[in-house]
């Protein structure tokens, strides 16, 4: 059986891939697919989670299991993890959260020869940048930059330095104590 798979990137721009995978591939050769087509640095923990029409999260189908009653993506083939849902959650790097919506599209009994194709593509993530993470990637060392520079990188920059939001300068607190 071979399953016809939309990816989408939880980006703001529209990034989408159909792919093709045989149902016997395993959930770790699909992760691997899919890290390799949207040009993610590999190395990275992921997950899969089983989820609902609304992409509700459900359960973890994690890349390596803690215990041998623990399902994990390389024991979990592309068929037997589609025979519960139509649409699972996949997620990459847990620091950026890069999230990817996976959804059946269609099944076919008859199998091709490639174990994975690329049918279609629209979009493509910036090169060094993944869903979730800052559009301007630092072009010098975080440790160099100005105040002002990291505070423009991390959008931070309404605030003052060192005050509160809110809190108003020589304010007197409802004991009468000055600040």
């Amino acid at each position: 059986m071979e399953f016809f798979l939309r990816v989408i990137a939880d980006t703001d721009d529209t990034i989408l891939k159909e792919v093709r995978i045989k149902g016997a591939a395993s959930m770790m050769n699909l992760h691997e697919h899919i890290f390799n087509e949207f040009g993610l640095n590999p190395g990275e923990m992921a997950s899969f989670y089983y989820s609902t029409a609304n992409w509700d999260q459900g359960d973890e189908l994690p890349m390596f299991a803690m215990d041998d009653d623990m399902p994990s993506m390389e024991g979990t083939s592309v068929e037997q993890f589609f025979s519960s849902t139509k649409n699972g959650l996949y997620v990459y790097n847990f620091l950026d959260m890069n999230i990817f919506y996976l959804e059946v599209v269609k099944t076919e009994e008859e199998e091709g020869f490639e174990d994975f194709v690329v049918l279609s593509s629209v979009g493509e993530l910036p090169k060094n940048q993944a869903p979730g993470t800052a559009a301007s990637t630092p072009s010098k060392d975080p440790r160099e930059m100005s105040e002002e520079e990291l505070n423009a990188l991390y959008g931070l920059e309404d605030l003052d330095s060192g005050a509160l939001p809110g809190a108003e300068e020589d304010e007197d607190d409802s004991l009468g104590n000055d600040y």
